[in-house]
């Protein structure tokens, strides 16, 4: 519980602290995303993935890459994201490398756009796959009860007989305004049918759809939504 207070109390972004609204079993570990254009994004994680240093440099645990393929601002929309233990270590990756000085081989590849920490707000198992991802606002006072109801969602649709069905529920740290006030969903299945068997199914009446409406009514407004296909490239030994 104290664990909780001090997140809440001196860490987790504004809109999380009003009225005094804190979130309900926050799952484990800290992401840093870095966000990029690559002109040939199959070429770029080619070069991650043979120079595994990038990610042992910075203490990462797990990294990878997600490509947008439906719904993108912009060719080659990207980025690659690192997994850390907790909130300080992923901050403190931060000071150890800085994507704007990468070796000219790497810079070439890309253009970044930003960098952003995020924290789940929920448990969640790293599994990268076919990602829905989703971007939404969520009044404070209904915060609890949104990640209540799509961990509710995730757990019946996994009992459906979606057993690799996976979400998660982020929010973002130091995003400047491209995720300022914004959660991130993420509904990830191992491939793109499975994904859009999911959706036939609740367009056929799924017993989940209720769940699935009821977290859709706490949301006050979708900012994007998007289709992402992600891979883990490396795993710290």
């Amino acid at each position: 519980m104290k664990k909780i207070i001090l997140l809440v109390g001196l860490l987790t972004p504004l809109y999380l602290q009003a009225d005094h609204h804190t979130i309900a079993g926050p799952g484990e570990g800290a992401f840093n995303t870095i966000m990029m254009q690559a002109d040939d994004t199959t070429k770029y994680v080619n070069y991650l993935r043979a120079n595994p240093e990038l990610f042992k440099g910075v203490g990462a645990t797990a990294a990878g890459v997600c490509i947008t393929r439906s719904g993108y601002d912009y060719e080659g929309q990207m980025f690659v994201w690192s997994a850390y233990t907790d909130l300080a270590s992923a901050m403190h990756a931060n000071t150890l490398y800085d994507p704007n000085d990468a070796p000219s081989a790497l810079a070439e590849l890309r253009t970044v756009k930003y960098g952003v920490t995020w924290k789940g707000l929920k448990s969640f198992r790293l599994d990268p796959g076919w990602e829905r991802v989703v971007r939404v606002k969520v009044s404070p006072e209904n915060l609890n009860a949104y990640v209540e109801a799509l961990s509710e969602l995730e757990t019946s649709i996994i009992n459906s007989g979606h057993e690799s069905f996976n979400m998660g529920v982020f929010v973002p740290f130091g995003g400047g305004v491209h995720e300022s006030q914004t959660l991130m969903v993420r509904s990830i299945s191992p491939t793109a049918r499975e994904s859009g068997q999911i959706a036939d199914e609740y367009f056929a009446g799924a017993s989940w759809g209720r769940i699935w409406e009821k977290s859709r009514a706490l949301v006050d407004k979708v900012v994007s939504d998007t289709y992402e296909v992600c891979e883990q490239i490396y795993t710290a030994e």
